[in-house]
């Protein structure tokens, strides 16, 4: 095929395939949120008409430019997940939504050393039951899905950034760092991975320990012992939306000199006849300045400004917050 003809082909096409592509986005997004697979970034792109014309020059078919139909990665999606042992999860969910035609494993198939430039490619269309005016005009055009832990991700986009696309571009008196780098990248996948897996594992201990007769009163405040002690602790109230806002307690608690749950406990026990009172006098209020319950961590923020005036220090309050507690002095440490 001439190159006039991918031009105009590429022109009439161009639309469908940004439908494509945004096609492709949702479905992937909307499957991993339902699976509850973690991921940093599902991006896509299609190719622009120079890279595109390049492309066919490359893959020259007899004396002639490949056509359009040949190339198969004009629309393209990238998925950047977490962990390494998300790549195969995520390979389950491409299978079963998408008419797959090939896969290019170049995490299984590449030696270590490349470990830079890996990734996991799928080209496909979209399933011949997806019918109807929506899908009439892109469901027979071709796709590439990639997928990459966020550290795949990095290495590849530093080691492009500096030129060198291919691991024998790089002069062989860079090579040993090249290398070295690629391991360092490679060790981070690894240990992240594992990382997550003790995380899991210590949130389950702590859960049973929390179920158990001797609780959690003698472990350290952290975030895992601090977000089971919460959900034990006020069942009957709004869990905190975010982790980082449970983190930021956590911070303000060892501010204030707390180390373990017991310590904590044992103020909020001190003060809860008090904070019901504050509670009823003055009550956080919704969007739309309605009266409402404190959430489990507005709880023990609330009672451990009231207990103790150095948790009053550490925490963030607006300013005149200290009168309203002036009140509560006599339960002040």
């Amino acid at each position: 095929m001439d190159l006039d003809t991918v031009k105009k082909e590429y022109s009439k096409r161009k639309n469908n395939y940004e439908k494509l592509k945004e096609e492709v986005k949702d479905i992937i997004e909307e499957e991993l949120k339902a699976a509850n697979i973690p991921y940093h970034m599902v991006d896509g792109r299609v190719k622009e008409l120079d890279s595109l014309l390049a492309k066919s020059q490359r893959q020259m078919i007899g004396q002639e430019s490949a056509g359009i139909d040949d190339i198969v990665d004009i629309c393209g999606v990238r998925i950047i997940c977490l962990f390494l042992s998300d790549v195969e999860k995520i390979g389950k969910i491409i299978k079963e939504k998408f008419s797959i035609e090939s896969k290019d494993d170049k995490v299984l198939s590449k030696p270590q050393e490349e470990f830079g430039y890996l990734s996991v490619h799928y080209i496909g269309k979209l399933p011949s039951s997806f019918c109807g005016p929506r899908y009439d005009e892109i469901k027979n055009l071709r796709f590439e899905i990639q997928v990459r832990t966020i550290a795949m991700h990095a290495w590849a986009t530093v080691s492009h950034y500096v030129d060198y696309k291919s691991p024998h571009s790089v002069p062989s008196n860079l090579r040993k760092d090249f290398y070295s780098l690629s391991a360092l990248f490679y060790l981070a996948d690894s240990h992240f991975e594992l990382f997550f897996r003790n995380s899991e594992e210590t949130k389950q201990i702590v859960e049973h320990k929390a179920s158990s007769r001797t609780g959690i009163k003698s472990e350290e405040i952290n975030l895992d012992t601090l977000a089971t002690y919460l959900k034990q602790k006020f069942p009957d109230r709004e869990h905190s939306y975010s982790s980082d806002e449970v983190s930021v307690l956590v911070e303000e608690l060892v501010t204030a000199g707390y180390t373990t749950i017991g310590e904590m406990d044992a103020d909020l026990q001190h003060s809860m006849d008090a904070f019901i009172l504050d509670e009823k006098k003055y009550p956080p209020t919704n969007l739309a300045g309605e009266p409402v319950k404190y959430d489990d961590v507005g709880v023990v923020r609330t009672s451990l400004r009231i207990a103790n005036k150095k948790f009053l220090k550490a925490s963030e309050i607006p300013r005149g917050y200290y009168d309203e507690y002036g009140i509560f002095r006599k339960y002040h440490k």
